[in-house]
């Protein structure tokens, strides 16, 4: 948790807040005792990688969770593996691949908790796989009471639907049970495609693939393909812990030159369609195998604020038609390129991907630009498609547009205020879409 001068920051730097109290229990005694004491609002930020105010409780209290990580146990006949919720991604992965097991699926950062995931509903890419908290297969959560409960599909079954995806707006989870696979190893392939062609093609790569997914430089004519597949042939022996951590603080060379251009982009944009085809052509990496867990995520130390929605999978290329050809026409300074992704359908309530197989958009400005001319134009366009928001990055929605995109909406509601009657948890950017 970042703290300077009695502020926190979540990683971007585009939110901060001057909590009342810090919280650091050292186990769910007394965690149960700070949330039952605590006056709201009463946040668990993890690593801080959510672009949105999910966990600013200016005047509140911050609870770190620090002592919260670990692997708890596996159990290879049902294929679950019981984690303590603050560990971060970096060390999920080697902490189940000592035991032969792996995450079914991963996003490309791997800086995050395993509660923030799975509160946020992130996800990785692959038509055929689900987001995080789609592959909980239960918890254990300390409600505004102090009172701790534990959740599945046959226990507390209501909590455990709700709960899956909650934003931290019913509680502070303290282990989560997720469903797991077999450790196994990816092949990469990255690839340049022309604009029409990737089109063209673009339900072709998707199905052909376990993972695909695209970046567009918007001024760019050729988009950066990526794909991943499972392979029997040899990779390295992973990373450890450690090493994974290491790996994911450390810029190269490639990211510093791209932060510095990003530092001047703002006020030479005349140089925008020079800087993405450079972008374009440099961005693919060479083919690899590794294990799943190291392959999953890249270093991304060029900090950046971010807007992602989810989408109908069919409307997902005539969305971003509409973006990159709003951005051009609108002059639209951006050093980032925009990301595509496909996601499979879910029965998690507050999930993006609850009921209908996805494409998501993702658009990204450094994070010393002001984000509003190019999020707002985007936003526009998502809301047009009947676009879900990533709880973790921004949006603007509130609860009357979330409650038409939302089939289950007003059931989360009611257990929200049945476990949190005082709204505890919630801080103004979380009252606006649901108490």
């Amino acid at each position: 948790m970042k703290i300077v001068g009695g502020r926190w920051s979540n990683w971007s730097g585009g939110v901060t807040c001057k909590p009342r109290k810090i919280v650091a229990p050292k186990d769910e005694v007394e965690l149960a005792a700070a949330v039952r004491q605590a006056e709201g609002p009463v946040r668990a930020p993890g690593t801080g990688h959510s672009f949105t105010p999910l966990n600013a409780s200016e005047g509140g209290v911050l609870i770190d969770l620090a002592a919260f990580k670990g692997l708890k146990s596996t159990d290879a006949e049902r294929r679950t593996a019981r984690l303590s919720a603050a560990t971060p991604l970096w060390q999920v992965g080697p902490l189940l691949y000592e035991k032969g097991l792996g995450l079914k699926n991963m996003g490309d950062i791997d800086r995050q908790t395993l509660a923030g995931v799975v509160g946020t509903g992130t996800h990785g890419t692959g038509r055929a796989l689900k987001n995080f908290s789609a592959e909980v297969a239960g918890f254990r959560m300390v409600l505004a009471s102090g009172e701790v409960v534990e959740c599945s599909p046959s226990v507390n079954p209501d909590i455990f639907a709700a709960g899956r995806t909650s934003l931290g707006a019913l509680g502070v989870m303290t282990e989560i049970t997720m469903s797991v696979r077999p450790a196994y190893k990816l092949i990469e392939d990255n690839f340049l495609l022309p604009i029409d062609e990737l089109f063209r093609r673009l339900d072709e790569l998707v199905a052909a693939n376990r993972h695909f997914e695209f970046f567009w430089f918007p001024y760019a004519d050729v988009a950066v393909c990526k794909s991943l597949n499972e392979t029997d042939q040899p990779a390295p022996e992973p990373r450890t812990a450690e090493q994974m951590y290491e790996r994911g603080e450390q810029g190269s060379a490639d990211q510093r030159a791209f932060g510095a251009i990003n530092e001047v982009l703002p006020y030479a944009p005349f140089l925008l369609k020079q800087a993405h085809k450079l972008f374009s052509q440099l961005m693919p990496g060479t083919g690899k195998v590794r294990w799943s867990h190291e392959i999953f995520p890249s270093p991304r130390t060029t900090r950046f604020n971010e807007m992602e929605y989810a989408l109908p999978y069919a409307n997902g290329p005539d969305a971003l038609r509409e973006v990159v050809e709003t951005i051009r026409k609108r002059r639209i300074n951006t050093g980032f390129p925009i990301e595509y992704r496909s996601v499979a359908a879910d029965d998690v309530w507050m999930s993006p991907f609850y009921g209908r197989e996805s494409a998501t958009i993702a658009v990204h400005q450094y994070h010393r630009v002001d984000t509003g001319r190019l999020f707002d134009a985007c936003e526009a366009i998502f809301r047009s498609h009947q676009g879900r928001p990533h709880w973790g990055k921004r949006h603007s929605r509130t609860a009357q547009e979330l409650c038409g995109l939302y089939p289950k909406f007003e059931e989360f509601r009611a257990i929200r205020r049945r476990l949190d009657p005082t709204a505890k948890f919630l801080n103004p950017h979380l009252r606006a879409m649901f108490e």
